[in-house]
């Protein structure tokens, strides 16, 4: 039997899966790094201090751009206590607006990948973040039309994917959720009964990643891979 018989229909991580994001937020840490490091005492961890702000603020911010920024904005304050220039404020600020009026940058392969899949399989798209930000880049990416269902969510967790796929009317037993996020992605899905399937970026936000026990999901190289995993027979 093929893998693929099992699958109806398959659902599509966003940001690092479709197209680039992490990439931007390393770029402003660099950039946070270098406007506050002056203004802080020896022995103070920028990294730790900006991560913390980050995890402390989820669940009144969430994710996206517009958190970072703010978690920017009070780690720059917290670290130097209180004696960075208002300047210096002004060129995070200034930096988090050029993320948000950034183009969206397609990942290799990905229109050609998502019109193949599309051909025998309902697809879907489920991502995280600021609505706001979110709806624009979907919207401008030209790939739209391709999704039978688009959904952007606070959190991916197995709740939330549950309720989704009761939304949709979807037996998880027979979903496939494709995605960079091993905690985000795949897990969740996994562990209602549906099948998951990493395709690993370059780099990961430190909050995605997890351990998770060897044969709970397969992995491919990139997302022009998918089709043909979809195709291949099921390991027995």
């Amino acid at each position: 039997m093929r893998r693929g018989d099992m699958i109806e229909v398959v659902g599509f991580d966003a940001d690092d899966t479709l197209w680039q994001c992490q990439d931007a937020f390393d770029e402003a840490e660099r950039l946070f790094f270098d406007t506050v490091s002056p203004y802080t005492s020896p022995g103070v961890d920028l990294e730790d201090a900006l991560r913390a702000a980050e995890l402390g603020n989820l669940a009144i911010s969430g994710y996206g751009v517009k958190a970072f920024g703010l978690s920017m904005i009070e780690a720059a304050v917290t670290s130097s206590a209180g004696t960075i220039p208002s300047r210096d404020i002004g060129i995070l600020v200034d930096h988090i607006h050029d993320m948000l009026r950034e183009p969206v940058r397609l990942l290799d392969g990905v229109a050609d990948a998502l019109h193949a899949v599309a051909q025998t399989r309902r697809i879907v798209m489920i991502t995280k973040g600021d609505l706001v930000h979110q709806t624009r880049k979907v919207q401008t990416s030209g790939l739209h039309h391709l999704f039978e269902h688009i959904k952007i969510v606070l959190e991916k967790d197995v709740s939330t994917y549950r309720a989704i796929l009761d939304e949709w009317g979807i037996d998880p037993s027979t979903f496939l959720m494709v995605g960079n996020s091993v905690r985000s992605d795949i897990l969740p899905v996994v562990e209602l009964g549906g099948f998951g399937l990493h395709i690993p970026y370059h780099v990961t936000w430190d909050h995605e990643v997890v351990d998770a026990p060897k044969g709970t999901f397969d992995s491919v190289a990139s997302i022009s891979d998918v089709v043909e995993w979809l195709a291949a027979k099921h390991p027995s």
